[in-house]
């Protein structure tokens, strides 16, 4: 069928004006739904005037719209193209249409709203990324900070001892590594072999997660914590025989044996009372030990896994208080019997086997005092004992004694250094050989009274060096020696932060002491 001359094809400009050009009854839309917006007139739902529709959709009754399209080849409504083949008619009774123009609106509204909201979510999560990120690293920096600060601090007090130290080596401040912010760190101990440090210390986000902190001495950065009790851990001591085994025990009553290597517990023994002390026998690498609170001592085979093997058990009331220290001594004397010197809080006995192969042993006559550690040194079998300060003696006091063995094993005392005018808790000082000099050893301690670790020489008996700790980290509670890479330290240990010192292998080269201290600020 041909359009007629008057139609307008699809692409005339015509047809496209039609399309543009708004039709005079346009303006029916604005009536009700209920009338043909050609007539004005009811449609009705059967008859020549039902309701029917274009393909367009809008709505008209039949005979009208049959007559529009006889001459006309538009939609009276929008001028969309139609013809009479496009008119379908619509099988209601009664229309009554919705105006849905406001909830368009309203979803319209709501999208944008959701688009917003979904950048906002994602605005905010890239800011709280940066808050996270910035907030680490101001952390780091203020740790970085408080590093250098206890640097420069140390190596300005160490700076004006260098005058006393004529004729000494001298420590110089290493580094320092935070452990506890909790303040919970209580005791450590090293392995020469691996160079590795353990600190006890308690987990951070948990009320009964009990481990040690491991720290490497390649790379003091690298820290991992191993969880190994419930209750807090009162000694650690690294197998002297290597393989890197910490044992440790605690106030839950137990003792367990760890490789630090694999962080896996090799054994566990549980014990009737509080477990306050441990060592390693260094006559028999199976044989380990445990100093109870009511002062027993249990010695445990670790080739059995069920029981101990022996139990010392005190005599004396003096011997009756919580073990604080027990030393291996293998064959004193050339005795060929292997000897354990066991120290309470009141007082030091010394065990050797007899003809039964059991330990058996007395008391030793040390000066009287409240004991807070016992160190001894092997090759000149000389004992630092460290005592608290009372009504009679006001000032801590680090007693050198000589460990005799005869018929009877007995101490000479050889000189008392002395320390700070209180100790409110329980420090441990030690006694190591000057790596400068094999002929003297150095006492070394914590004093708590102004929070600073002072060195003395059995040399001539006197101080040598002292410098300050930082009073924010707590007192001084352990003073231990460290060894690694062939370099020799001592580490000081408070409540919150452990610290290495090297040793200077100076004598009388001040200059390069000096240039060290410069180098560490």
């Amino acid at each position: 069928m041909e359009n007629s001359p008057n139609s307008p094809t699809s692409s005339s400009p015509q047809r496209k004006k039609a399309r543009t050009e708004p039709d005079p009854l346009s303006s029916s839309q604005a009536e009700p739904a209920t009338s043909c917006p050609i007539c004005l007139d009811s449609w009705s739902s059967t008859g020549t005037h039902r309701l029917v529709s274009l393909k367009c959709g809008h709505l008209f009754g039949q005979l009208c719209i049959e007559k529009w399209l006889s001459t006309r080849f538009t939609c009276p409504q929008c001028n969309g193209t139609s013809k009479k083949s496009d008119i379908r008619p619509i099988y209601a009774k009664s229309i009554c249409a919705v105006n849905n123009d406001e909830r368009d609106d309203a979803l319209r509204l709501l999208e944008t709203e959701k688009s917003k909201r979904n950048h906002l979510k994602k605005l905010h999560l890239k800011t709280s990324m940066q808050c996270q990120m910035f907030a680490s690293e101001n952390a780091s920096m203020r740790k970085k900070i408080m590093e250098l600060e206890n640097r420069i601090k140390a190596s300005e007090h160490m700076r004006s001892t260098l005058a006393v130290v004529q004729g000494h080596g001298c420590f110089s401040f290493a580094r320092s590594v935070f452990i506890s912010a909790e303040k919970k760190a209580l005791a450590f101990d090293s392995d020469p072999f691996s160079g590795m440090i353990a600190v006890s210390k308690k987990f951070e986000d948990s009320s009964n997660q009990y481990g040690v902190l491991k720290i490497s001495s390649i790379d003091a950065s690298h820290h991992e914590f191993v969880h190994l009790h419930l209750n807090q851990i009162r000694d650690v001591a690294f197998d002297p025989h290597g393989n890197t085994t910490l044992l440790s025990c605690s106030k839950n009553k137990d003792l367990k044996l760890t490789c630090l290597k694999t962080n896996n517990t090799l054994l566990s023994y549980q014990t009737p009372r509080d477990c306050w002390s441990c060592s390693w026998s260094l006559a028999n690498s199976n044989h380990i030990s445990c100093g109870l609170q009511n002062g027993e001592v249990m010695i445990f085979d670790i080739r059995n896994t069920k029981e101990v093997n022996e139990t010392i058990t005190p005599k004396s009331v003096q011997q009756k208080c919580p073990v604080v220290s027990i030393v291996s001594i293998p064959s004193p004397g050339d005795t060929g019997n292997e000897g354990l010197l066991v120290s309470s809080l009141q007082g030091i006995s010394y065990y050797k086997r007899d003809r039964d192969n059991k330990f058996a042993g007395d008391l030793l006559d040390t000066p009287m005092g409240a004991l807070s550690s016992v160190s001894y040194e092997h090759e000149r079998s000389q004992i630092l004992a460290s005592y608290k300060p009372n009504t009679k003696f006001p000032k801590e006091r680090h007693v050198l004694m000589g460990l005799n063995f005869e018929s009877k094993a007995f101490v000479n005392t050889i000189h008392t250094f002395e320390g700070g005018s209180n100790q409110h808790h329980r420090s441990r000082s030690c006694l190591i050989k000057c790596p400068d000099d094999d002929n003297h050893l150095l006492v070394c301690a914590g004093d708590q009274s102004n929070n600073s670790v002072r060195i003395w020489s059995t040399k001539d008996m006197k101080q040598i060096q002292s410098w300050d700790s930082r009073r924010e980290d707590g007192p001084i509670i352990a003073i231990g020696p460290h060894r690694a890479l062939g370099v020799d330290y001592i580490c000081s240990l408070t409540n919150q932060r452990i610290t290495q010192f090297k040793w200077l292998y100076t004598k009388s080269r001040f200059a390069e002491a000096s240039s060290a201290f410069s180098v560490s600020r």
